[in-house]
């Protein structure tokens, strides 16, 4: 049999144990709670982030009404650096839009350098931020393709909306800085389209015109799959339907 002396530090050990496990606990619980407070608080600031930077983009493109004046190329690259760095598909559809509408809007100016959007490629700061930037433009553009459906009024604007993106910026022929003395660019300018072709290519491009199909057939239908000359006969045939 236990003597008294043993049981009491049996019982003192027995409660140090609890207590030291409850010490452990807590700290547990603490622990858990900072880490839960913290992923609050970092939710909570990438939201108020987010919809402070939705709002400044829809304050840009409020203003951008036609009566005002033309924005330079490097507003339209900086408000679609922040709606990129946002970018839900579903929620900024319509911020989209409207970006692609301003891009294509720069590039009718006449004798406006800095507003052509285009321009930012011959910025030796900006060449590459400017190609990464047209690069994921362009493929959001293939991605609402993928979603639309041409036998609605809506979505077909939108599919001649997104296919005149990709139309415009895989093709130099309608970029105005080459004219004339900007004809020298040329050969660099032909050189970005093809890097720009390339990556639409790695990720699905031609998968994405035959999803066209059913709207533009001769858009991919006259030559191999995933050669270039494809697009390019796709391209006349568009511009064709565009003027008719």
């Amino acid at each position: 049999m236990f003597t008294l002396s043993q049981t009491s530090r049996a019982w003192f050990i027995d409660r140090a144990r609890q207590a030291r496990e409850e010490r452990l606990v807590q700290k547990e619980r603490e622990r858990a709670a900072v880490v839960i407070q913290a992923h609050v608080r970092s939710f909570l600031c990438r939201s108020r982030l987010q919809r402070d930077i939705r709002r400044e983009i829809d304050d840009f493109f409020k203003a951008d009404d036609p009566g005002s004046t033309k924005r330079s190329a490097l507003c339209i690259f900086k408000i679609a650096r922040k709606l990129l760095f946002v970018f839900r598909i579903k929620e900024d559809n319509e911020r989209f839009e409207k970006l692609c509408r301003s891009i294509l809007s720069s590039m009718d100016a006449e004798n406006e350098p800095k507003v052509w959007y285009m321009s930012l490629a011959c910025s030796k700061d900006l060449t590459l931020l400017w190609i990464k930037q047209i690069k994921s433009i362009l493929w959001y553009c293939c991605d609402f393709l993928k979603q639309l459906k041409p036998e609605i009024l809506q979505d077909s604007r939108l599919i001649t909306l997104y296919l005149t993106m990709l139309v415009t910026f895989t093709d130099t022929s309608t970029w105005k800085i080459l004219r004339g003395k900007g004809e020298s660019l040329r050969p660099a300018m032909n050189h970005i389209c093809a890097n720009i072709m390339g990556h639409l290519n790695q990720h699905g491009f031609y998968s994405v015109l035959q999803r066209c199909d059913g709207l533009f057939p001769d858009l991919v239908s006259h030559t191999p799959r995933n050669n270039p000359v494809r697009w390019s006969v796709g391209r006349s045939w568009y511009d064709w339907q565009l003027s008719h």
